[in-house]
């Protein structure tokens, strides 16, 4: 067995040993570098510690971190609500609210599949509630994620744009992001088709209506004359309590008249 055949091994055994037992994928990357460093390559440990990307793992645990404060703290699902508001009724806008979330997340902080594992479920309940096909906005959510991960400042779109400046090879940032939203954003666009979308653009959220007629319907008993009159019947005494020690002084008056 090569050395190449040596190396992928221990990869493949990693990803099986993670998804069995609840271990973290990382440490184990650790342990399986530094026995296929030592035993295969030959190499020792100041070696392969010179290989380790300390500025790439600066970045993916600094995102990392920001995203999950912003999860924690409600940020996200604030977020959603006020983009949900945004389309004002109208059903055929939810699913690509959902899309443009999730790759405003990705194209900023988040890894992929935190993006979809948050987004998803928000997502799903809007389509049991409104009546939207489940895999048509479970698909929005995965290819939205997908659109923005390749943003210059995102781990994936970072990761590429290291390698490939590494590698020597031309590079631009903005096509590379453009053309992974772009072939995603078509995706979409087929699935929201094919999946029911068309239908949805003929109808409107009866919730929305309902919000719609309730200011009209809270401002008729405002202008109540009944009310108004019940105010004044109730300031009639008030001020007639308070007038009457004053008639008092009118004997007076009228017994210092005849001088």
């Amino acid at each position: 067995m090569n050395i190449h055949w040596m190396s992928i091994l221990p990869l493949a055994a990693m990803f099986v040993i993670a998804t069995v037992r609840p271990i973290n994928m990382g440490v184990l990357a650790f342990v399986g570098a530094f026995l296929v460093g030592t035993f295969v390559a030959g190499m020792n440990a100041k070696a392969m510690i010179a290989g380790f990307p300390a500025d790439l793992f600066l970045t993916l645990a600094g995102i990392t971190y920001l995203f999950a404060i912003a999860q924690n703290n409600g940020t996200i699902d604030w977020l959603v609500k006020i983009a949900v508001r945004a389309v004002r009724g109208r059903i055929e806008g939810i699913p690509w609210i959902m899309f443009f979330i999730a790759a405003v997340l990705t194209s900023v902080d988040a890894v992929s599949p935190a993006a979809v594992a948050i987004i998803a479920p928000i997502a799903l309940g809007f389509a049991a509630k409104h009546g939207i096909n489940p895999l048509m906005m479970g698909l929005m959510v995965i290819h939205g994620a997908q659109a923005g991960g390749f943003s210059p400042i995102s781990i994936y779109g970072g990761i590429t744009n290291k390698i490939v400046a590494r590698s020597g090879l031309p590079l631009s940032e903005l096509t590379t992001m453009l053309a992974s939203f772009g072939v995603n954003f078509v995706v979409a666009l087929g699935l929201f088709v094919m999946l029911g979308g068309m239908k949805l653009m003929r109808r409107r959220s009866p919730r929305w209506r309902v919000l719609r007629a309730a200011p009209r319907s809270s401002a008729a008993p405002r202008p109540n004359p009944s009310a108004r009159g019940a105010g004044s019947r109730t300031a009639a005494p008030r001020c007639s309590a308070r007038s009457t020690p004053r008639p008092s002084k009118a004997p007076m008056s009228i017994k210092s008249s005849p001088r």
